[in-house]
């Protein structure tokens, strides 16, 4: 299969260009088309590798959960990364009720909370501390080590009341343990931002980097990068927008460009509580483009950074790479997007997925039955 004509974005090179892209066994290839390939016009297109959403809710069945292919495919999603759906005593579930039925790449942080984000609405799965267990996560993380990628805590006021700090610890401590990365909700104090930054190491991730909540943002009113989160960064530490319901501000997004720190990774919190607010992925991705992000900006926040930061081998376009790839419109619109606190920003140019690839063979066709 070739696909003929788009302009191609590798963010693992940091390349643009109008070319063909030839998909042959499930791998990128190299060479010109050949003699009964399948040819397919993208002209005027972008040419991704397939998007990898780093921060999901995907448990089939869990009450915040969402279809994985349902939601992935007409997205230009290849890979999805459930974050702390599942903790030690359910990630089995997630495994025979999700991963085993789901065609989407899926990988998942392991909640430090054995009974994982359960009931949102009732409750933080943190109020219980009994419930937080570094024996049950080690000894699940060692059971699912192919397809677990990393610790997943929401320590936040709203999620653990007093019991937050203490399973940040657990967490970090579990984290070190088992040599994975520690990933972070950022949510309303008293649980800190600084506290929370300070604990981060290289390659570890703050979800909601941008959230809004009085008193936690990353930056200050007058423009400013917390300390503790400018140090953070300079250790390795991720800064994920995990949007969400209340994970996103776009006044801090733009306090936060306009100081030069942009995010790391745009990703979704795609659940059943945020969809109505988040839409899909390009559609955050269509936020930061309103903001003044370059397109190949957002595109390496979308692909192989996340990628990497999970250790997968996708998000590119290189030769002998995994033929997840996705075509992209961006397309002239008058559309509104509203962020988890209130506001809005009108945008004249909005990314929609034209068709998904993944493995070389197409799922999504914008427009086929």
């Amino acid at each position: 299969m070739v696909l003929r004509g788009g302009t191609v974005h590798d963010p693992a090179t940091g390349r643009a260009r109008v070319t063909d892209v030839r998909l042959e066994g499930g791998v990128i290839a190299t060479g010109d088309a050949q003699p009964g390939d399948r040819v397919i016009d993208v002209t005027g297109r972008i040419v991704s590798p397939g998007l990898v959403d780093l921060h999901t809710h995907i448990f089939a069945g869990q009450d915040l959960g969402v279809d994985a292919d349902g939601v992935a495919f007409p997205s230009g999603t290849t890979t999805m990364i459930d974050t702390g759906s599942a903790g030690a005593h359910l990630i089995g579930a997630f495994r025979a009720s999700t991963l085993e039925r789901s065609t989407v790449g899926i990988r998942a942080f392991l909640n430090i909370a054995t009974i994982g984000a359960t009931s949102i609405l009732l409750g933080g799965e943190l109020r219980a501390p009994w419930y937080v267990s570094e024996e049950e996560a080690v000894a699940a993380i060692d059971a699912h080590r192919d397809f677990v990628v990393g610790v997943k805590v929401r320590a936040s006021a709203d999620v653990g009341g007093e019991h937050a700090l203490p399973a940040l610890a657990a967490a970090r401590r579990v984290a070190d343990r088992v040599g994975l990365p520690l990933m972070v909700h950022l949510g309303p104090p008293p649980v800190g931002v600084d506290e929370i930054a300070d604990s981060l190491r290289e390659g570890d991730i703050l979800t909601h980097a941008f959230t809004g909540w009085p008193g936690n943002a990353v930056v200050d009113d007058d423009g400013r990068t917390r300390p503790s989160v400018a140090r953070a960064r300079q250790r390795g530490v991720l800064l994920d927008i995990g949007h969400g319901a209340s994970g996103f501000s776009l006044e801090v997004a733009r306090r936060m460009l306009a100081a030069g720190q942009p995010p790391d990774t745009i990703s979704t919190d795609l659940h059943a509580y945020s969809s109505k607010t988040v839409g899909d992925l390009p559609q955050v991705m269509s936020r930061f483009l309103a903001l003044g992000m370059p397109l190949g900006d957002v595109l390496r926040c979308t692909t192989v950074t996340p990628a990497r930061a999970v250790g997968l081998a996708v998000g590119e376009l290189t030769p002998g790479s995994r033929a997840d790839v996705t075509v992209l419109e961006l397309v002239d619109a008058d559309v509104e997007y509203a962020d988890g606190f209130g506001a809005t920003i009108r945008a004249s140019r909005e990314l929609r997925a034209v068709q998904t690839f993944l493995g070389g063979q197409q799922v999504y066709e914008r427009g086929s039955a």
